[in-house]
Order: structure tokens, then sequence, then C-alpha cells
């Protein structure tokens, strides 16, 4: 979830993508070309906010790019769980006690999975970048989460449509 609110974030927070396309009045947005886009501009502006050298810059950039897909794919995975579990517990349908069980071991696991994920994430990280550089990159994305959920809160209470999660 931390992930898709970073990308959908940025997405948002930033200027025009040229992975947008406006098709009769509404922007399309090519996911797979947008995700590269916010990879690299979160890699740029951490880059010269944290002041990587070159040699930083390119471990951080395989290790951000490697850890995104990790998370999209573990994210992907949450949200079938999720609207599995939300397809057993409708109203008026007696739920599967075996099947809801499954799903609420394997919705463990892929939590389990994310700490270990962070874990090793922040253990890679550690290899190249200095305390200070890991505080800033831990301080860039709380800001970044926290003005993603203003402005998703303020597009709600505006009225405005929810963009779709990219897949």
């Amino acid at each position: 979830m931390r992930t898709m609110l970073i990308v959908v974030g940025m997405v948002l927070l930033a200027g025009p993508l040229s992975g947008q396309v406006r098709q009769g009045g509404q922007v399309r947005q090519d996911p797979e070309r947008l995700r590269e886009q916010v990879v690299q501009r979160f890699i740029e502006n951490y880059r010269m906010q944290a002041g990587l050298t070159d040699a930083q810059v390119e471990r951080f950039r395989s290790s951000v790019r490697r850890q995104w897909e990790a998370r999209r794919q573990a994210e992907q995975r949450e949200r079938e769980i999720l609207q599995a579990l939300g397809g057993e517990l409708r109203p008026g349908v007696a739920a599967d006690a075996d099947s809801v069980t499954r799903l609420l071991d394997a919705l463990e696991a892929v939590q389990a999975e994310r700490l270990d994920r962070l874990r090793r994430e922040q253990a890679e990280f550690r290899e190249y970048l200095t305390a200070v550089q890991r505080a800033q990159l831990v301080v860039a994305f709380t800001r970044l989460e926290r003005q993603i959920e203003d402005l998703i809160r303020r597009r709600m209470e505006a009225g405005q449509p929810q963009m779709r999660r990219p897949e």
C-alpha cells in the first residue's frame, strides 16, 4: 500500500509526464511508462537532496528499480487476497471457514514478507548510503506519504474521482 501511495502521489504531484496522452478530453496513462518516469524522478530528486556520488546513484538506481518491482508484485498479491476475502465475507452469504483461514494465512505471509523485504532493503542501503542519507530517504518517503494522503483526502472531499491504482 505504501508504495502504491507513493507512486500515485508522485504522479499526482508531478508535472505533466510524457506517459500521459489526452484522448477525448481525458488523460490516458500508460502505467508502465508512468511508473518508469516516477522512479526516474524519485531517483533524481533523492540524488540531489542526499548529494549522492555517481557510484551511489548507480547502486541506488539498481536497488530502487528492483525493490519497486518486488513491492508492486507483493501489493498486487495482497490486493488479490483482500478481494478474495471480501468475496467470502459478503453480507447474507455464509463464508467458507477453510477458505477464510487460507486467505488470512496468505495475507499474514504477504505482510510478513513486507517486513522481511524492508529489512533486506535497509541492509542493502546500509552498504552504500550513509546513516544521514538513509535518514533523508526515510524523511522523504514520509513527507511524500503525508502529501499523498492529504491530496487524496482533498480529492475525496471535493468529490473528484480516485485515480485507479497502477496494476
